[in-house]
């Protein structure tokens, strides 16, 4: 079952408060901290703030519409559960020359 898509007002009032409340915080400790604001920035701040949450709020929607093709994934996973790239013959032999030792050839 899907959802209705939501309209850019509905989108407005979803947003509008976490907006004005984060911006609000943020005016709080910068001028705690001696920053000066006027009303003007607040407003600026809380335009921009709820612009790019709506923004993300469509891409959002859309990418769950329309996911990536997923790539086949090549030599994932656990490394215990690879096959090897050898045959399954060879395994147990070892081709590496025999290295004599000093005191063996006595």
């Amino acid at each position: 079952m899907s959802r209705r898509p939501r309209s850019l007002a509905q989108r407005v009032r979803d947003h509008i408060g976490f907006s004005v409340v984060a911006i609000g915080v943020v005016f709080i400790v910068l001028r705690l901290l001696g920053v000066r604001s006027t009303f003007a920035g607040f407003a600026f701040s809380v335009a921009i703030t709820l612009a790019l949450n709506i923004g993300l709020s469509y891409y959002n929607d859309h990418r769950a519409k329309n996911p990536r093709p997923r790539r086949e994934v090549r030599g994932g996973g656990d490394i215990r559960y690879r096959e090897d790239d050898r045959s399954r013959d060879d395994r147990g032999r070892d081709d590496r020359p025999v290295r004599q030792h000093r005191g063996e050839d006595r």
